[in-house]
């Protein structure tokens, strides 16, 4: 099985919302929604970004960490969280100050190797491309999240 980190859109009244009534969690994962996923490029953005596996020096943590969990039991690997549109766009302002070129610059397959990142792919000659891609959607993805005054839906399927 893959863990595939997903994105949706969602106003602060629908957080409020989903945190009132986590039964409903179907209704915020709907394919009518705005939705990105990242494959599994999750973690090693996350390793390029902060420098480790599971840092949760927020915003740059986001990906992993940060937000408020969705109180369920479990929904795929964990609970998913939910970010704020304050937090959204703390977190886009820390992203557009980091470009591709710098991620680049910091990719490191050995350490990602010895500390375990997911998927475990980083010595691929592709590797590099596929994560600053996935970036490059984040980014976007983030912004775009930004001028809708949305927050995020985040989680692992």
């Amino acid at each position: 099985m893959s863990m595939i980190s997903i994105l949706t859109v969602v106003s602060d009244d629908e957080i409020q919302q989903l945190h009132d009534s986590p039964e409903r969690i179907d209704d915020f994962t709907s394919d009518k929604r705005t939705t990105t996923d990242l494959d599994k490029a999750w973690q090693g953005i996350h390793w390029l970004l902060t420098g480790s596996a599971f840092c949760t020096h927020e915003p740059l943590c986001y990906l992993v960490a940060g937000g408020q969990e969705v109180s369920l039991t479990d929904f795929g690997y964990g609970p998913p969280r939910t970010l704020t549109s304050s937090q959204i766009t703390t977190w886009d302002d820390a992203l557009s100050k980091i470009s591709p070129e710098e991620l680049a610059r910091r990719f490191d397959a050995k350490a990602m190797l010895a500390a375990d990142v997911y998927p475990q792919i980083w010595i691929e000659p592709d590797s590099l491309d596929y994560l600053l891609d996935a970036y490059r959607r984040l980014r976007d993805f983030v912004s775009v999240a930004r001028r809708a005054h949305a927050g995020l839906l985040v989680y692992l399927s």
